[in-house]
């Protein structure tokens, strides 16, 4: 089972959240974040008319999610709701185990106050507590391909000239 543990963070306006691991019974506030998100349509391949994930189905999702080690789901929460959302997975195959891709989203309003960076703090903290993967592939659009190498710069360490988690 992927989880972290629930971690109250201070953003740079001085505002507090909670990061923690994505539960079943937070099908309902995901769904209520998701749509907002693909309603923007501007960084995602998915259209708001292609998005038919129905409450159960999210819960079970989730489920699946929290039930293996390769995937881990995690939320940024303020007052109850969700406000931002990191999902990562490994890859299957054993020789590429160590491999991982992850989606995350912020809600509008929560972007620019270190939501996403303090997300993917807590999944690269996570990662020594659940399956090891040392690479991470991130899909972001040319329009962020900026915001996604600062990001990446913020949270990883310089090696042989390139940037690592």
């Amino acid at each position: 089972m992927s989880t972290i543990p629930d971690t109250t963070v201070q953003l740079k306006d001085g505002s507090t959240i909670t990061i923690r691991t994505a539960r079943p019974e937070d099908a309902r506030a995901v769904l209520e974040h998701a749509r907002p998100i693909f309603a923007e349509e501007e960084f995602l391949l998915t259209m708001p008319d292609d998005f038919h994930m129905t409450e159960e189905q999210e819960e079970q999702w989730l489920q699946m999610n929290c039930d293996d080690p390769g995937k881990l789901v995690i939320v940024a929460e303020s007052a109850g709701r969700i406000i931002g959302l990191l999902g990562f997975e490994s890859e299957e195959r054993k020789r590429v185990r160590h491999h991982g891709e992850l989606g995350m989203s912020v809600n509008k309003a929560w972007r620019e106050r270190s939501v996403g960076r303090a997300l993917l703090l807590a999944l690269i903290a996570g990662r020594n507590s659940t399956r090891c993967w040392r690479k991470c592939t991130c899909k972001f659009s040319p329009l962020i391909a900026a915001l996604s190498r600062s990001i990446h710069r913020s949270v990883s360490k310089k090696r042989d000239g390139r940037y690592e988690m």
